[in-house]
């Protein structure tokens, strides 16, 4: 099964939240819970305490909490090689003290041994079973020495178990990516609607929630291509494919043999007609675009894109009164459509109508306050229709949000999904 090119961690690959997460909740006591012991009688002390204070003599006491103290220091110090050499002295001294091989198990996790660090979380919770902090460590390093197989039942039992937000990301994205590179698709998805619900803003889930949904996508294309090639579907996405790459002749005789197999199928003469106007601007050109709109509305008389696009060849032909009305019913067809409502203000304004105008502008600036454009076109109304005070706030709102992050939205949107409608622009109306 082909992996996601880099969303799988590599054995020995570096860390970075590993020095905050070496001893989370518990598993940070465990070793006080071996130095304190020998001053107590067992009778006194929790059953965790008396239990490792049988298997260390008194004799040895006082060397396993030096050691004890110099290994959680050099641990907490991300010496990792240190803190390796005092755990495996204190295991060579207290063999069945199940806390030292979850924390040598963790120094080996954190210096980037996985595989040794695996063997020793399980001889941990071979003896101590209700060490959780080893099985969650157990998990992590199992997935991260390539072990996926053996490391996802850990990793999705303890997720939702999980209090350290830290630790709780890192467990999920170790699941998200085992699940990937096992093919199991829809367990992948399970844990990004997790990740997405626990950590919405981290850049790491983004990404990875990019990651995986392209090859999904991927994924699914090919199934398409090999099961039914000559279905309208394998050539619909043949033609968004071609359409992406620039290649926009291709992808219109790919939109056309789509036609030719499913004549009724919404969306397709409007995608034709967005290619010819991206083609070229010349007379030709312009009325076979219009062609394409005008049979999609006869396709599906309630799709705005058609009437947003028809406006917007009328307004920049100078046709007022059609482009008011391609764009008015644009809008009540889709009352929160931006762009339709902005176009339905210049054309209003060019045709002397600002007052009319002042509405639908301040309702895109509404739905979308960081809009250059909006803010641009309503400030133009504002003035003509004598409200200067009104058109200098729009003014500034304009000067603010241009080039800010709904122009990096857009740059996103255009480069991923392919803009699908033409871009207002901050112009004044004609």
């Amino acid at each position: 099964m082909r992996s996601i090119e880099g969303l799988i961690w590599r054995p020995g690959a570096p860390r970075s939240a590993c020095a905050i997460l070496l001893l989370p909740g518990t598993l940070a006591l465990t070793i006080l819970a071996v130095t304190i012991a020998g001053g107590q009688p067992l009778a006194q002390r929790p059953a965790s305490q008396a239990q490792s204070a049988a298997v260390v003599s008194p004799a040895q006491q006082a060397a396993v909490a030096q050691i004890a103290a110099q290994a959680q220091g050099a641990l907490r110090q991300a010496d990792y090689e240190g803190a390796i050499r005092g755990f495996e002295r204190l295991i060579q001294m207290a063999p069945r003290v199940a806390e030292f091989h979850a924390n040598l198990g963790m120094a080996y996790y954190s210096s980037g041994r996985f595989a040794d660090a695996g063997r020793r979380l399980r001889e941990a919770l071979r003896l101590k079973p209700a060490l959780e902090n080893a099985q969650y460590f157990l998990g992590l390093s199992l997935a991260a020495s390539g072990q996926c197989q053996e490391a996802l039942p850990y990793l999705q039992k303890n997720y939702g178990r999980i209090l350290d937000r830290q630790l709780k990301r890192l467990v999920g994205l170790e699941a998200l990516k085992c699940s990937m590179a096992l093919d199991h698709p829809d367990r992948a998805v399970d844990f990004l609607r997790l990740l997405a619900r626990d950590f919405p803003d981290d850049p790491d889930v983004l990404y990875y929630s990019t990651q995986v949904y392209s090859d999904l996508s991927t994924r699914a294309s090919q199934r398409l291509l090999v099961s039914a090639p000559g279905s309208y579907q394998a050539h619909q996405l043949n033609a968004e494919v071609l359409e992406l790459e620039g290649k926009l002749e291709d992808a219109a005789a790919e939109y056309r043999k789509v036609l030719s197999l499913n004549p009724r199928l919404p969306g397709i003469h409007y995608r034709l007609g967005r290619l010819l106007l991206a083609g070229s601007r010349e007379a030709k050109a312009l009325a076979e675009a219009r062609r394409e709109f005008e049979e999609e509305l006869r396709v599906d008389p309630s799709s705005a894109g058609p009437e947003y696009e028809l406006g917007e060849m009328a307004r920049q032909a100078r046709q007022w009164n059609e482009a008011i009305g391609h764009f008015s019913r644009a809008v009540k067809m889709e009352p929160r459509f931006a762009e339709a409502l902005i176009g339905l203000g210049k054309s209003l304004v060019s045709a002397g109508r600002a007052a009319e105008a002042v509405a639908p502008l301040e309702a895109a600036v509404k739905l979308e306050p960081q809009n250059p454009v909006a803010h641009y076109q309503l400030s133009f109304a504002y003035r003509r229709v004598g409200s200067a005070k009104e058109a200098e706030k729009e003014l500034a709102a304009y000067r603010q949000a241009y080039g800010q992050a709904l122009e990096t939205r857009q740059k996103i949107r255009a480069g991923i999904l392919g803009r699908m409608t033409q871009e207002q622009t901050a112009e004044p109306p004609e």
